[in-house]
């Protein structure tokens, strides 16, 4: 157990020395960005249950969190918040590397740099880890280990009672059942040091105690309610509702038996209410589901272009899709939307190019030591509503930031416009936006 306050993108866990398949986890699950029972994978949003690879690789939501599996035995879950979990089978011992250790079962070596030096600062080990390519400015740990968390005396005993993380260790408690099996002093520290840092801010608590909750339900040992009105409640969206020991593998619309011989042990779970059913991540009734097409699932209503060419426009309708023949008019040009293609650029130089890209992407920015004055220009797609997607411009010059919105309406919403005219003038700079998605 360390503690690592780095800004920057780290290698979690990486196959290393070893001819067994390749893997790595850098940040927080694969780069996989999640929003509303979608997945951006390479660019491209999905929504979930769905495979890759030819099925060699499956994501899929699973209580608070999502999973992706492969058929080698790596197993990744992510809560989408604060909590990402990797499993390997034993093949990988001591064939991996990165933030997770190696996987030798020897402790006082896992603080192994990228260049194979094992060092005594967890802050050195865990810099060299820094993700090849990740040069945003200003990332790193602005200070070391336990010295980012100042606790007095008074806040350890407080943070350590009954009423905070002691909850954890307490043998009159309702985790004492997971006790023997899942020692809890860890978590407990965790928790003392997490909420010094948030001034005992209740959500940082609520979540030290859902990890535990959560290890202690996939260790197959159930545990008596621990929520109460007031304190961790868990709201569900529309058409759901919470159970403490809810279904591992709820049913969705591409899925709706999957509750039969489902692998995975009962957890926490936001569960649609009878005759409703999972649709890309939202309860629907079931005559509502939508589509399952070419390898994707589409919503009830959602229509799309598809094909390099743009030669159909889709329509799902009520589990049917329906498909006719499209083409771009005199003045169009064909360019598949919402992750298929991405955005268009054009260099400084003249070349123009297409980049499906993750989803924030530096477009310009000074580098290194330079008289100019520092600005730096990032896009990113961001999920808006259930099926749409805006596109957003962040500028940052000499301390103000300025964020551009494009909409698929075509309608701009520029952040602080005062300050975006003023900061325009006085760099002499246009930000020139062609039609939705060309910069």
């Amino acid at each position: 157990m360390f503690h690592f306050q780095g800004t920057c993108t780290y290698v979690l866990s990486e196959q290393c020395n070893s001819g067994l398949p390749y893997y790595r986890v850098e940040d927080i699950l694969f780069s996989l960005d999640i929003f509303a029972g979608f997945l951006q994978v390479n660019g491209n949003f999905a929504s979930t249950p769905f495979s890759l690879s030819n099925g060699t690789v499956q994501v899929y939501e699973s209580g608070f969190s999502v999973f992706v599996s492969t058929d080698f035995g790596l197993v990744v879950s992510y809560d989408t918040n604060h909590y990402v979990q990797i499993s390997l089978p034993y093949a990988y011992q001591n064939g991996t590397c990165g933030l997770c250790g190696n996987f030798n079962g020897i402790r006082r070596d896992d603080f192994q740099t990228r260049d194979g030096e094992v060092v005594s600062s967890d802050v050195v080990f865990a810099n060299s880890w820094q993700a090849s390519g990740d040069d945003e400015p200003g990332c790193g740990p602005q200070c070391g280990g336990l010295d980012c968390a100042v606790c007095s005396v008074e806040e350890t005993a407080l943070y350590s009672n009954t009423d905070h993380c002691g909850i954890l260790s307490s043998s009159s408690g309702p985790f004492a059942a997971c006790h023997e099996q899942l020692p809890p002093q860890s978590i407990v520290d965790s928790c003392v040091y997490d909420l010094c840092v948030g001034e005992g801010y209740q959500p940082i608590l609520c979540q030290a105690l859902t990890v535990y909750a959560s290890q202690c339900q996939q260790s197959g040992i159930q545990l008596p309610s621990w929520r109460r009105p007031g304190f961790c409640e868990i709201p569900c969206p529309a058409n759901s509702h919470f159970e403490s020991e809810g279904t591992g593998c709820p049913p969705t619309c591409v899925n709706p038996n999957s509750t039969h011989n489902c692998p995975l042990p009962p957890q926490e779970s936001c569960i649609c209410d009878s005759g409703y059913i999972l649709s890309g991540g939202v309860c629907v009734p079931h005559a509502e589901c939508g589509c399952s097409f070419e390898g994707r699932y589409y919503r009830s209503g959602q229509t799309v272009i598809l094909d390099e060419n743009c030669g159909r426009r889709c329509s799902c309708s009520y589990g049917s899709m329906t498909c006719h023949s499209h083409g771009c008019g005199p003045l169009e040009s064909c360019r598949v939307e919402d992750g298929e293609r991405g955005w268009s650029y054009q260099t400084f130089d003249g070349l123009t190019y297409q980049y499906p890209g993750a989803c924030r992407l530096t477009l310009a920015k000074v580098m290194g030591l330079s008289s100019h004055p520092h600005f730096m220009v990032t896009a990113e797609k961001v999920p808006r509503g259930q099926h749409g997607f805006a596109r957003i411009l962040h500028f940052e010059a000499e301390g103000i930031h300025v964020s551009i919105e494009m909409a698929r309406n075509s309608k701009v919403k520029v952040s602080e416009w005062n300050t975006c005219l003023k900061l325009c003038s006085s760099f002499n700079i246009y930000l020139c936006v062609h039609g939705h998605n060309t910069v």
